[in-house]
């Protein structure tokens, strides 16, 4: 399946290759008009794959935008792949997004997993997509159905085009689309300590596991995009939240957050014959499978200019 996704993704990066140099970060490969694709020098001295997808909001045309609302099974979402978010709103990438509930991982390869696709799903904290509110600011400790320690950050994002990290759940009025989780990884260009008395976060383990996060830059109009695949022995083991702070200190962030892991870290670009998968998710302890999930984040971008 590896091997299936490699030569997916060689052929896709061929197609993108004609993308103007100048616009493209060095070591990457454009496959969109402001995006631009690598794999990043493993954190730590054991195997690791780190997926980049540095986003310039600055080109025409590229944007983000959050999964809009669907309530139509009783809850906030209806669980969906990035894959399937990707195709069904024509995004040129998308990654998944922040942690959801109800929850069962399911057996060894089984579909005994929930939510199943199309099941209703909440996410945990404030959330909105396409100008619509589809969970709110869940602040309340003693709410113990809805409060969700590990949240504690919100990805804001301006008409599109403009992203910002801010503590809590709370985004300036007139923001379209959101998504919380955390904990925050980096703050104005510094790594932010941990806090001893939150959970650590989905898919952090101590040796590392599969995460997904995402960087801005102090202006709001650079966005990283992150996945390390992880609970692959021998071929990637995962990042802890250390390791992810040195990450985007590197990629150039002025701040970062983490959105949910595990099995649910999922990077998908837009492909020739369809969607992409271009990370290794493991969902039912199946490398190459995807988890449904609630929300998820994902980029419009036009084709490349052809170089002169």
């Amino acid at each position: 399946m590896e091997a299936v996704r490699a030569a997916a993704l060689t052929g896709l990066l061929a197609l993108a290759g004609c993308a103007s140099a100048s616009a493209t970060p060095p070591g990457a490969t454009a496959l969109f008009d402001g995006v631009s694709y690598r794999m990043a020098a493993p954190l730590a001295d054991r195997p690791m794959r780190v997926h980049v997808l540095e986003v310039d909001l600055r080109r025409p045309g590229a944007r983000l935008m959050a999964t809009p609302p669907d309530r139509s099974k009783g809850l906030e979402y209806r669980a969906q792949t990035v894959s399937t978010f990707l195709k069904a709103h024509r995004l040129q990438a998308a990654i998944n997004g922040g942690y959801f509930l109800p929850f069962k991982g399911g057996s060894q390869g089984g579909d005994d997993f929930v939510p199943q696709p199309g099941d209703g799903a909440n996410v945990s904290g404030a959330s909105w997509g396409m100008g619509r509110e589809a969970s709110p600011v869940e602040l309340d400790p003693a709410d113990t159905l809805n409060y969700d320690r590990r949240v504690t950050v919100i990805l804001c994002i301006d008409d599109g085009v403009k992203a910002s990290i801010r503590d809590g759940q709370v985004c300036p009025e007139g923001t379209e689309d959101s998504i919380s989780a955390g904990p925050r990884l980096l703050r104005a260009g510094v790594a932010e300590p941990a806090d001893p008395n939150r959970p650590p976060p989905s898919g952090d383990r101590t040796a590392g596991g599969p995460r997904t996060a995402v960087g801005v830059s102090q202006d709001g109009r650079k966005v990283w995009l992150v996945v390390v695949d992880g609970r692959q022995p021998g071929f990637s083991e995962g990042a802890s939240t250390p390791e992810l702070k040195t990450l985007f200190l590197a990629l150039g962030a002025h701040d970062a957050m983490n959105f949910d892991g595990g099995g649910s870290s999922t990077m998908v670009v837009a492909g020739p014959d369809g969607p992409q998968v271009v990370s290794s998710p493991i969902h039912t302890g199946v490398p190459g499978r995807e988890r449904p999930s609630a929300n998820h984040l994902g980029v419009f971008a036009r084709p490349v200019r052809p170089s002169r």
